[in-house]
Order: structure tokens, then sequence, then C-alpha cells
């Protein structure tokens, strides 16, 4: 009889947030197998994409030193708290921005939360929180640095567990990587990507993973027009995460953030400190979050029986491999799309209604981690 999967291995037993309640036909995901799964990081698959040296595979721009892209990227992982947006910083800075949904009692989440990649550019980031169970799935991707403040006890002992665990930054156990500015758990914690990346080399940690990247072409191409995508509805958490809009600015060609019909802007200066305890700050700048991309992935949230916060919300598991639906947004248009990746250590690859590899519009791109079967509204 063969082996079962980690899915199907994955126990039912979790009293408190048991899969019926959650939404019939979820697993319900025990610590043994989550680790069993992250720790199967097979070698990609994906044929690479041929590209210049000073060509960062991850925007498709040029960047002005090669060396930026001879680094592991950087895994900011940033809270999105109401609080928070006053104080956020790096989002157009990073080359990639992920959105999930995080902490859940019977499959209702409390917010969204991010994780920022940065390769191509260096800055300082604000305000860094804990890690979740994605951020097992995202670093394998990117053979990157993670790096985060606190977390679950849960969280912590599966990250342990993994091949790449000694590129896991913890501000809370090693406050050397962080700098603090004010009281406030929720928005204290800041670091920049030349600290992180120097704290890393100190380690002997640092290298030069090959990247697959995406397709990018300047192009545009054909679509359905798309000036405005909304994240308006449930099972988005739009209480605490606001409901999320995307406008189209045919100016700078990019899309513009707004939550609740506000501008969502970000910050940048320099970041410099006695690290592990107060910030010095430069003059901060500050302008509307804005992507050259958006894509959309329809992916499955399962529960897990592990506790993440003092509420006692759950953590989620977020099916990141295999294949779904997708929709790519660029240049005022929508394209109908797939997403593929067919294990941990591969990219996530964008296809068209013919199966061929869609291209992205050279610059930043932000992906919204959406429960499946649901819609954005586009107009």
């Amino acid at each position: 009889m063969p082996e079962p999967s980690a899915t199907q291995a994955a126990a039912t037993q979790a009293s408190k947030n048991n899969a019926p309640s959650a939404g019939g036909g979820l697993t319900v995901w025990t610590m043994a197998p989550l680790i069993e799964y992250f720790k199967k990081i097979a070698p990609p698959t994906l044929p690479q994409i041929a590209r210049a040296p000073n060509v960062n595979p991850l925007t498709g721009l040029e960047v002005s030193d090669p060396a930026l892209l001879q680094r592991r990227p950087v895994l900011a992982r940033i809270g999105n708290d109401p609080n928070a947006r006053a104080v956020h910083t790096g989002f157009n800075q990073a080359d990639l921005v992920f959105e999930e949904m995080i902490d859940q009692k019977n499959m209702v989440f409390a917010v969204t939360r991010f994780t920022l990649v940065f390769l191509g550019q260096n800055g300082s980031f604000r305000p860094l929180r804990s890690a979740r169970a994605i951020n097992a799935s995202l670093m394998p991707m990117f053979d990157g640095i993670l790096i985060s403040s606190g977390g679950s006890k849960g969280t912590r002992f599966m990250f342990s567990q993994l091949p790449w665990f000694s590129r896991n930054l913890d501000g809370d156990l090693q406050n050397s990587t962080i700098c603090i500015e004010g009281t406030d758990w929720r928005t204290r914690v800041l670091s920049s990507v030349e600290h992180t990346q120097d704290y890393i080399a100190s380690k002997g940690q640092g290298g030069a993973p090959t990247l697959r990247g995406f397709q990018f072409s300047n192009d545009a191409p054909g679509g359905t027009p798309a000036n405005a995508i909304a994240l308006d509805h449930k099972p988005w958490p739009v209480y605490a995460a606001g409901v999320i809009e995307w406008r189209y600015d045919a100016a700078s060609g990019k899309y513009l953030r707004f939550v609740n019909g506000a501008p969502h802007n970000t910050q940048q200066y320099a970041l410099n400190g006695a690290w592990g305890k107060a910030c010095q700050k430069g003059d901060a700048t500050s302008e509307q979050i804005a992507t050259s991309n958006l894509v959309i992935l329809n992916v499955k949230y399962e529960p897990t029986d592990f506790v993440e916060d003092t509420l006692n919300s759950y953590s989620a598991f977020v099916d990141l491999l295999g294949s779904g639906d997708a929709q790519v947004f660029r240049d005022g248009v929508k394209i109908d799309a797939r997403w593929e990746r067919p294990t941990l250590g591969d990219f996530i690859k964008l296809t068209d209604a013919n199966g061929n590899e869609i291209a992205l519009k050279p610059g930043n791109t932000w992906f919204e981690l959406a429960p499946l079967g649901y819609q954005a509204t586009v107009n």
C-alpha cells in the first residue's frame, strides 16, 4: 500500500477547531504532518528563464549594482493591524508583496498580514510582526532570509524543524536584528534590508540562490478593462483589514492601493541605531502604495490545531502547491489565469487560457492570496 500524503496523514481530532464547523471537508492540520509537508523541499522543476546578470528576476528591471542580486532575498513579516497602517514602511521598495488572511476561529479570519520580499533595492521596513505557516511555504521558493518579531510556540517549533531554520531571524530571540521605536508592541519593531543582510553574512548564511522569477514584457496585453479591483466582501476580513481597493492610475501605469476609500501610504527613511535598542531614523518620505502588477491567487485555506494569539485564534495552513485559478491585472486590464507550483522549491508560474506563460509588467508585483472561489469586485 502506498504511503499516504502529508494531507491524507493530517489528523482531524482538534476539538476546538474541528473540520465540520470550519466548513466540511477541510483537513485540520496537526504539527507532525505540517513539519513533514514543509520539509519536502524538492529541487525546482520549472525551467529557468534566461536574463542578463543585471536584471532582477523578481521585477524584470535592471539594477544599478548587479551585486544586489547576488544575495538571498529578505522576507520581512509586516503587520496590518488598523493602527499599524500609519507607520507602514518599505512597501514600495519591496519587489514582491504577499498578503494573506491570518488567525481564524472556525475559518472566520481576524485580519491580513504581509510578507515583503526584497532583493533589488535596500530599504527599511516596519512594523515587524510574527511569522505564520505560510512563511514555511514561501521560504523555499526564494531560498531567502525570514525576519519577523515574535511568534507562537507552535510556529516557532515548526520552523525549528525545517532546513532553512538558520536563516530565520526572530527579533524576540535575536534582538540585534531589530531596533525599537515607541511602546506599542504592534508597531514598535523596525529593521532594514541592509542590516538583515549584514547580520546573516556575519553568521555565514549568505549566498546567491538561483531564482527563476517571472516572465516580463513591456508590451501591454489584451484583456478585459479593469480600472478598479476591490476585496470588499467576506470571507476576506474586511472589518479589521478594511475594504481593499486597487485603482489604476494611467499616468504612472500602476495600481494604487486604498483602504476603506483612503489612500494607503508607505514611508521610507534611512535607519540606523543601537541594534536591539532605540532606532535612529533619517527624514521620512511618504507616498501611496503602488504596484505594477496585481495578482489574485485563489488558494485553499485549512485550519490547524495550534493557537497563534492571546485571543485563542488558530493558525491556518495556506496551500500554495499544485495549481488554481488566478487573475492578473496590469496596464488597466484583467487577464484570467491559472497558477501552478509543482514543488516547494519552485516559483509560482502564471499561464493564460492557452497554457502560455503570462508576462508581467516590469516592476513590482502584489499577490493577494484569496480563498477558493473568492471573486474580487472588478470595474
